[in-house]
């Protein structure tokens, strides 16, 4: 298939099986709501507004910017650009970097152009998106997802050979990312149950009805991976804004009045209780635990080098601290002007602690993982072997067989040595 009909189509498919979905729902609920009044294309332009969102494109409103992200949806969306890069390259035979930065280019362009039209589709006086940037912003996240997807279809990217240390520190570094990111879904889901008395209490407020309710629980949903990268950014020790001139973290909490949004009702109140405190070693134990995947041999019995086991943790600190950095900057954005226009952590802040605290971390847990597995293969190769195993054993292996078996038995002197059929002879003579 020739590249730009494969691009129009893999970008076309992965736009209408994201959006698609949003716009019949957001149809459903108008036809619901039928006592409205509001005309069935603001319903679809709502769907357009909130898939443009959801790639890190910026909505203009009477009351300010909208730009914290959907981070559910944009998984979703990054998944069907990653199929669509890989089944472009399948399509049309890619086999070289060249031809798969050619498949990355055709589907950013034709995914970019997508993202204009929507922008102009889905801008009305109140809402609405520049079409230019909505092009440029949803091509490049189509590209470099496409990108991925196709170095993965050629097998290219398994190609790719990098120095030990390198290697080393990058899967440490993303394993210890993926740790402290899961802590913090496991810290919002505890502290979502705490609070379910007052998220009762906020969705009961809204008096939303059923079609609203439904409505407001799906953004709750959507925005669940972003309160989760919220509780990281906690854990971690910078915390998070909720407006402009606030602060949430283990420490110290200074908070405006919150919106009348459910999910908002989890955000802590107050410094970190006990339990709570023990939580915030999430960051230090995913350090241990890269610090444990640099020293781990690559083969049975092959152990790394030091140098290696401890520059791999070294270079798993700035790691961790990239993705989970780009995750807070992901889960930043403002919902408006005034004291809206600041929510979330901030990106850089969390990047540089996050990454000290595994660099640290790692270096202990390297040495105490690398020195435990040489010591465990010394003691392997200096342990006492019976004689007669089969093993050749050392001279203080030897030794030790010696005092094991006691002294040698008497020998007859050679008076009393007999030959052995010499009695037989007796008896028979």
């Amino acid at each position: 298939m020739a590249l730009p009909a494969a691009a129009l189509t893999t970008a076309g498919w992965a736009a209408l099986v994201v959006l698609g979905p949003m716009a019949a729902i957001a149809l459903i609920v108008w036809v619901v709501d039928n006592g409205s009044g509001a005309p069935a294309g603001d319903a679809l332009r709502i769907a357009t507004d909130g898939w443009l969102l959801a790639h890190g494109v910026r909505l203009q409103t009477t009351s300010g910017p909208i730009g914290l992200i959907p981070l559910l949806l944009s998984a979703l969306i990054l998944r069907q650009l990653y199929r669509a890069g890989r089944n472009s390259a399948l399509a049309t035979g890619a086999a070289s970097w060249l031809e798969v930065v050619r498949v990355a280019v055709a589907v950013g362009l034709a995914y970019g152009a997508i993202g204009m039209v929507a922008a102009l589709v889905g801008s009305t006086g109140a809402v609405g998106a520049d079409p230019a940037a909505a092009g440029v912003i949803t091509g490049l996240v189509a590209g470099l997802t496409a990108c991925w997807g196709a170095a993965r279809a050629t097998k290219l990217a398994a190609k790719i050979v990098l120095p030990d240390v390198v290697g080393k520190g990058l899967k440490a570094g993303a394993v210890a990312a993926a740790a402290v990111l899961t802590a913090g879904v496991l810290a919002a889901g505890a502290q979502t149950v705490v609070t379910q008395d007052e998220f009762r209490t906020v969705f009961g407020s809204l008096q939303a009805g059923v079609v609203g309710g439904v409505a407001i629980v799906a953004l709750c949903i959507l925005y669940a991976p972003t309160a989760a990268v919220w509780a990281t950014a906690y854990l971690i020790g910078p915390g998070f804004a909720v407006g402009a001139d606030t602060a949430v973290d283990a420490s110290t909490v200074q908070l405006a009045p919150l919106p009348s949004f459910p999910l908002l009702a989890a955000v802590p109140t107050g410094p970190a209780s006990g339990m709570v405190s023990l939580a915030l070693a999430a960051p230090l134990i995913s350090g241990l635990l890269a610090g444990a995947v640099t020293a781990r041999p690559e083969s049975e019995g092959d152990l790394p080098r030091w140098r290696i086991a401890l520059g791999g943790a070294l270079v798993a600190g700035p790691v961790s601290g990239v993705l989970v950095g780009l995750a807070s900057a992901a889960a930043s954005g403002p919902l408006g002007g005034g004291r809206l226009a600041e929510l979330g952590p901030s990106a850089w802040h969390v990047g540089i602690v996050l990454a000290v605290e595994v660099a640290v971390a790692a270096l202990v847990g390297a040495t105490v993982a690398r020195t435990r597995a040489s010591w465990s293969a010394w003691s392997a190769t200096r342990r006492w072997t019976p004689e007669g195993s089969g093993d050749d054993p050392s001279p203080f292996r030897r030794l030790i067989n010696g005092l094991l078996a006691g002294p040698p038995p008497p020998q007859p002197s050679p008076e009393q040595a007999e030959p052995a059929g010499a009695e037989d002879g007796r008896r028979t003579g």
